[in-house]
């Protein structure tokens, strides 16, 4: 009967052990950031101060965040997959900075980063939008749809790839380039 007892108690200790590492490994994103808790684990994990802005977008298979300054002059991008299989959240896959040398607005890039997100069959097109870009037309060879964007403010948008163009325009209605890179 003592060992019964102890043996039940054992067994209730390595339950009880085993439930709370569970719940440490999932709280600390080891099954994946839930969606709900994105932003806060970019910051987190980015060390940068809560005065900077973030816009992102997130679907099913990928969020892309975008990080600045109040004074505009650098920013981050930042992606997360969610992968197929025993996941519970999105994991972190990368990042970039950019800054001007001197630190100016000006010295940023005007064109918008096309990142390809290899097995979702998305881009992230990324942009703190210095050009003033206002239009976004997607073009698929029979149709095109026209999205208005405001011309002040940095965007991400997360869109399907495929036979569609897609192509942004300034205020005055010139093309503004688009520049594919990695994360």
């Amino acid at each position: 009967m003592k060992t019964s007892l102890i043996s039940r108690l054992t067994g209730l200790i390595l339950l009880a052990a085993a439930a709370c590492g569970a719940v440490f490994l999932a709280w600390n994103g080891a099954f994946g950031v839930p969606a709900s808790r994105l932003e806060q684990d970019l910051r987190s994990s980015q060390h940068f101060p809560d005065s900077w802005t973030v816009v992102g977008d997130v679907t099913e298979e990928a969020a892309v965040f975008l990080f600045y300054p109040p004074e505009r002059n650098s920013y981050g991008v930042t992606l997360y997959r969610n992968e197929p299989g025993l996941s519970f959240g999105y994991f972190f896959r990368g990042s970039h900075t950019v800054a001007g040398i001197h630190g100016a607005t000006e010295e940023l890039p005007a064109e918008v980063e096309g990142i390809p997100l290899e097995g979702t069959g998305l881009t992230a097109y990324v942009s703190m939008n210095t050009a003033g870009i206002r239009r976004l037309e997607q073009n698929d060879g029979n149709t095109v749809e026209i999205h208005s964007l405001d011309g002040q403010s940095p965007f991400v948008l997360l869109l399907p790839q495929g036979p569609d163009t897609v192509t942004f325009y300034d205020g005055d209605g010139a093309v503004v380039e688009t520049q594919t890179r990695g994360i």
